[in-house]
């Protein structure tokens, strides 16, 4: 008899969620993370005595409620904090910021008072466009995916037909430009409508297929995003899944890295971890990425050989940095940008000045340089949430999309901190305290969360999200159900459909899927 009826690998969110559902059905259910705290890339960390920050996800921007219910999460205390704006978007002085308010009504009287009527129109059009997609993709969600073919012919008309069409075959200024034709005109609206585009597809806004990562984005909320953050961190949200699973009866083996995936005749029947110790378990959920799980813990030798293949020909280069660092102070921006230091706008600042200019910024990436204007975004979530820093200080961190990460190995100790200078200093243009009020700072590169969590490439999407790694191709070809060709192994984190974003939903959909062949097997 096995020792459990689920081993669940990595206590991510995605993990964590997998497991809470099969426990809820009365499985018996493990789940084995290396690190020694839950959450992965969703998780906190105190890199800086008395100051918290999010390891890499921080906001809550596609988690439904209807999860948060699900899961039970805030009987287990989540709590979550709602900022009244999302992020401003900013260029040179002249141009006029892009204010992502969260009320809807205030986003709407933003567009038409300060970037005018033409504008607010454009972008309505442009989210009526997007709406299409939401639509079609919506009836999606909770499942394992149509192909694209299938989505495209669900439209219920032609033109709907060509929209989608477009949205996976276009790049996103090819979009953009048929709202917004004039390059000069509302530039920090297409900036951040290409900021968009670029988070986690690995693609310039000028690239083809770039269009479907700006509608990801745009579609489920329009412009008025809302970031939504967790109390404590994001670490607070996987705590809260953790606290739901054993209250489940479920277990949770922290610090324990699973060596290797334990595979008799075809069939997953457990795992083995570093230490030698194996546990058996009828079935085997996989949070780690496609490469991680098959060549790294199943091993070549129990895969059919083209579907080794087509796992090898993943693409994985996201390449971004991050910088955590303690505040002394707030920045204190002047000239065209004073304004943000009202209202705490300032929280949330972005540096999108123009499509074309994140297109020089890729193209600069692309051949393995640093930009020499690099884009730069920020967040002090302190600002709502005190439990992330002491008293009269803040915790923030700078993400910066095209650091060059094919550059050799040896480069990037150095090379990464010559690019947060950079980027830091792209700020402190408009907020000239800010370099004085840095105490502490810590980068990172995509190479240290691989080395860190077994990523590969350090891709927090698990698969950067191009065309031909969503949907039915997700993670490859024939294999978008969320189970593998090894019998009883079921992937359950970002690499499998709907992808990447806190949203929790692979892990619901894989466990959902183990239940269903649960029910046929017995």
């Amino acid at each position: 008899m096995a020792d459990y009826d689920a081993i669940v690998i990595g206590a991510g969110h995605n993990g964590l969620a997998a497991a809470i559902v099969l426990a809820k059905e009365g499985l018996k259910v493990l789940s084995v993370e290396k690190q020694r705290y839950v959450g992965g890339m969703a998780g906190t960390a105190e890199y800086f005595k008395g100051f918290k920050h999010n390891i890499g996800a921080w906001a809550l921007m596609f988690f439904s409620q209807h999860l948060i219910e699900a899961l039970e999460l805030e009987k287990h205390g989540l709590e979550i904090i709602e900022p009244p704006t999302s992020y401003c978007t900013f260029g040179a002085p002249g141009q006029t910021p892009l204010i992502f308010n969260s009320d809807p009504a205030k986003m709407e009287e933003h567009l038409r008072k300060d970037h005018g009527a033409d504008a607010l129109e454009s972008i309505n059009r442009l989210i009526d466009l997007c709406n299409i997609f939401r639509a079609a993709t919506a009836r999606a969600a909770f499942k394992a995916p149509p192909s694209v073919g299938a989505l495209i012919d669900s439209a219920p008309s032609v033109e709907a037909k060509d929209a989608m069409r477009r949205f996976f075959f276009s790049s996103c200024m090819d979009l953009v430009r048929e709202f917004f034709p004039d390059p000069e005109k509302h530039q920090s609206i297409q900036g951040s409508l290409a900021g968009m585009a670029a988070d986690g597809s690995g693609m310039g806004p000028y690239t083809p297929g770039s269009a479907l990562s700006l509608v990801y984005h745009l579609a489920p909320h329009g412009l008025a995003h809302m970031f939504r953050m967790t109390k404590g961190g994001m670490g607070t949200l996987s705590e809260a899944m953790k606290r739901s699973l054993e209250e489940k009866g479920g277990k949770v083996i922290l610090g324990n890295r699973v060596k290797r995936i334990l595979v008799e005749n075809g069939r997953a029947v457990g795992v083995q971890l570093a230490n030698g110790e194996k546990i058996s378990a009828r079935v085997v959920l996989s949070n780690a990425d496609a490469t991680a799980t098959f060549v790294g813990l199943v091993g070549e030798d129990n895969l059919p050989s083209d579907f080794v293949r087509m796992v090898k020909r993943i693409n994985y280069m996201n390449p971004y940095i991050q910088i955590h660092v303690t505040l002394s102070e707030l920045p204190q921006f002047t000239g065209h940008l004073a304004f943000a230091n009202e209202n705490n706008l300032r929280w949330n600042m972005a540096y999108y000045p123009s499509p074309e200019h994140l297109e020089q910024c890729w193209e600069a990436c692309k051949w393995g340089r640093i930009p020499e204007d690099p884009l730069v975004s920020y967040y002090i979530p302190s600002i709502f949430d005190d439990s992330l820093a002491p008293p009269g200080y803040h915790s923030a961190t700078f993400f910066s999309q095209y650091y060059p990460i094919t550059i050799p190995r040896e480069q990037h100790k150095w090379l990464k901190e010559e690019m947060a200078d950079k980027v830091i200093g792209q700020i402190s243009k408009y907020a000239p305290n800010l370099k004085n009020a840095i105490m502490d700072r810590i980068v990172f590169t995509p190479l240290h969360y691989e080395n860190m969590f077994g990523i590969t490439g350090g891709d927090y999407s698990h698969g950067v999200m191009q065309p031909g790694q969503m949907f039915d191709f997700r993670p490859v070809v024939g294999w978008s159900s969320y189970r593998t060709p090894v019998e009883n192994l079921y992937l359950c984190g970002s690499a499998c459909h709907p992808g990447p974003g806190v949203t929790a939903l692979p892990g619901y959909n894989s466990a959902r899927e183990v239940l269903k062949n649960w029910e046929r097997k017995r």
